[in-house]
């Protein structure tokens, strides 16, 4: 082949390479937020599936709340999540053309039972394989973290004694001082809580106890006579002298295929989120029932608002069980949800 030739065919090469290249890089989407959009809806439209909202609001960690989105914001779409799955035919084809190829055949009419064993225990390991790859988080940690739980006492092992240089708030890299029931050492973690008033239930009027909710996590970096100096690692709100502390422990979302369980259990809203009487799309809610009721993370429930007539106003899911009570995360609403609506299995009337 004429050198001029090879030349010319390895400078064509060299040009279609970086085309190549960025197709395979090419998995996040821009997007500029428009007027009533939403990370579910955007989720659902562009990934195919609305539960992966959680991590769009993971691939733009400058947005605070994922609640609050405004027009023109540029977003990041994490397009590489949305795989394809194989066709069933395809698969069942790969599975035909692998069986094909094995050294030992059964003839038509002829039965073998430890084979047609290996085959089942073949099918369901792939299966359990399959499965466990496709799992997400159902829901962000740091959410998680922050839309706290109902308890029937406050724990407190202590309390943030005094801001540094005087401020009147702190976040995420400030110091703080610590006021401790008991001496810590240097490198021990706290959660930073926030307590509400005494609940009770809003229909037998019963009380149920506290809204715990997380504000973040602050560090022990140095102990010194009778001061311990921390810093503040993570914060969801902002951080206040005064605000107490509790034992720093592992919280991690629970893993969802995206198949959701809608039980038939009735129950009611005993409470609502950052102090608010009204609540709506991706707020915090909590309920009366939990994991001793038969409610499990994931399940799905409508809500209903309960007047002169009983009227449908949004559904939630669960986000995290105590032994009587839930959390549980607004999915949709087309009106407010308050405490004294009811919830019920999403098939139920």
């Amino acid at each position: 082949m004429p050198k001029t030739k090879m030349m010319r065919y390895a400078l064509i090469f060299l040009l279609l390479l970086p085309l190549v290249t960025f197709a395979q890089t090419d998995e996040i989407k821009k997007y500029k937020i428009i007027k009533g959009d939403t990370l579910w809806d955007i989720s659902d439209r562009d990934l195919k599936d609305p539960f992966l909202w959680p991590e769009i609001w993971k691939e733009n960690s400058w947005i605070i709340n994922p609640d609050l989105i405004y027009p023109n914001q540029i977003i990041k779409i994490p397009i590489y999540l949305m795989k394809k799955e194989i066709p069933e035919e395809e698969e069942d084809a790969s599975t035909a053309a692998t069986a094909s190829a094995g050294e030992t055949f059964v003839f038509e009419g002829q039965t073998t039972t430890t084979q047609e064993q290996t085959v089942s225990s073949q099918e369901l390991a792939k299966k359990e394989a399959k499965e466990e790859t496709t799992k997400q988080p159902l829901i962000n940690k740091n959410l998680l973290m922050a839309s706290g739980y109902i308890t029937h006492t406050i724990p407190q092992i202590g309390q943030i004694d005094e801001l540094s240089s005087k401020q009147l708030v702190s976040g995420s890299g400030d110091i703080v001082y610590l006021d401790m029931d008991h001496p810590a050492k240097a490198g021990d973690k706290f959660y930073v809580i926030n307590s509400s008033k005494s609940i009770k239930h809003p229909v037998t009027r019963r009380e149920i106890g506290y809204v715990i909710t997380i504000k973040g996590i602050v560090e022990v970096i140095k102990v010194k006579k009778s001061e311990t100096i921390a810093k503040i690692t993570k914060s969801f709100s902002e951080i206040n002298a005064g605000d107490l502390l509790d034992s720093y422990y592992d919280i991690e979302p629970p893993m969802t295929q995206g198949r959701f369980r809608t039980p038939d259990i009735n129950g009611t809203i005993i409470a609502t989120g950052n102090n608010m009487a009204l609540q709506a799309m991706l707020d915090i809610i909590y309920i009366d029932k939990g994991c001793k009721d038969g409610i499990e993370a994931g399940d799905m429930f409508k809500t209903i608002a309960v007047a002169a007539h009983k009227v449908p106003n949004g559904v939630i899911q669960v986000i995290n069980c105590k032994d009587h009570t839930a959390t549980a995360i607004i999915k949709s609403s087309i009106s407010p949800i308050s405490a004294g609506n009811i919830f019920t299995g999403m098939t139920m009337k």
